[in-house]
């Protein structure tokens, strides 16, 4: 028992001996603690624990029972080796959106090419992603950051060289690296995914699973990424601060502005019925726009600054029919800059779907 506690206390250091024998629902490990631990334990055993074994479990201690005396087995087929893919893609007017390179045409594109690495890596078609017994698995982001060049520098025509990679940590969460290169503009993005599937149909209710496959070809990581560590933290609430290039955030729950928003299912519905991930930055901007011309009457913040950096971090998805609450948390206007966190929540219940690092900067006349 000690040696898979001292495991398990390594990545988990809060962890006391009779948290093993209480039931995990009722414990604050969360889902993704759950899968660092998995992970720790089958690099330590060189044993993968079969999915529909480890879903059984309802206490840590019968995880340290199952690992008494395991016997190493043998992987998956195929050898990991690098996941890549490479393309250039022209700016059009499908590309474009106020005098500039679209967002979300962007956030779209990236999280397409995402979707190829997986469907590259695990040499399965998208549509053929499912569990153990037989559930439509969904990709489903859970964190995205990218900084880039102003929008406003890419122009009608340009051409972007896009080069992404894969990595992937357990069964379930992969990681990709993105770089755009347009002459002296650059994009470069992180994603990250889960795969889950939907609970009786329910959008409310994501269920983390994973993908019955015999290759895997994407590379895997042997230590918790700090992109996913950071993740972790900020779903408990115990991430205060956020630090990037742009300086520190600080992410309480202070409310600046608070309004409603309507879902446009035509529009910020994805083909399988969820939320698209990319519509939850451009309903922030849109509440965000919404206070700014509030206070700043004679200033359109949608033609005057442009993205040059976002994080994402998504916690939830909802319904169609749902109602987003929009909470602006802070904004400061920063000579060129326009810094903002934000969060959206479901209105039935409170629960937070996601919470957004933005910065902008200002158009240079």
């Amino acid at each position: 028992m000690k040696e898979c506690l001292s495991i398990i206390q390594k990545e988990l250091p809060s962890v006391t001996e009779q948290d093993l024998f209480i039931p995990i629902k009722e414990t604050r490990i969360d889902s993704i603690d759950i899968v660092v631990i998995r992970v720790a334990l089958e690099k330590y055993f060189v044993h993968e624990v079969p999915d529909a074994v480890w879903y059984q479990f309802q206490t840590l201690w019968e995880v340290v029972e199952y690992f008494k005396g395991v016997r190493p087995i043998n992987g998956l087929r195929g050898l990991p080796g690098p996941v890549e893919l490479r393309e250039r893609v022209e700016i059009r007017m499908p590309q474009m959106a106020n005098g500039a390179l679209s967002e979300n045409w962007l956030l779209k594109y990236l999280g397409d090419l995402h979707w190829q690495l997986l469907t590259k890596g695990l040499e399965q078609n998208s549509s053929q992603f499912k569990d153990e017994i037989g559930n439509r698995l969904y990709a489903t982001f859970i964190r995205i950051r990218y900084s880039l060049s102003s929008l406003g520098k890419f122009n009608e025509n340009d051409k972007i060289d896009f080069k992404g990679a894969m990595e992937g940590f357990g069964s379930h969460t992969y990681l990709s690296n993105v770089v755009g290169l347009s002459g002296s503009n650059k994009i470069d993005a992180t994603l990250m995914t889960t795969f889950t599937f939907r609970e009786k149909g329910n959008n409310e209710i994501m269920v983390k699973a994973a993908p019955l496959t015999t290759t895997n070809k994407v590379p895997r990581l042997s230590q918790t990424p700090l992109f996913l560590n950071d993740y972790r933290l900020l779903r408990k609430n115990l991430l205060e601060d956020y630090s990037c290039s742009h300086g520190t955030f600080v992410l309480d729950e202070e409310e600046i502005f608070i309004c409603d928003y309507k879902i446009n299912p035509y529009y910020e519905i994805n083909g399988v019925g969820l939320l698209y991930f990319a519509s939850y930055p451009a309903i922030s901007d849109k509440c965000s726009n919404d206070y700014c011309r509030q206070q700043w009457t004679s200033i359109n913040f949608f033609d005057e600054y442009h993205t040059v950096f976002r994080d994402v971090f998504y916690f939830a998805n909802c319904n169609c029919n749902d109602t987003i609450i929009f909470r602006l948390n802070s904004i400061v206007q920063e000579e060129n800059l326009l810094k903002t966190v934000s969060s959206l929540y479901r209105e039935n219940d409170n629960q937070i779907l996601a919470k957004i690092v933005s910065v902008k900067e200002k158009i240079s006349v």
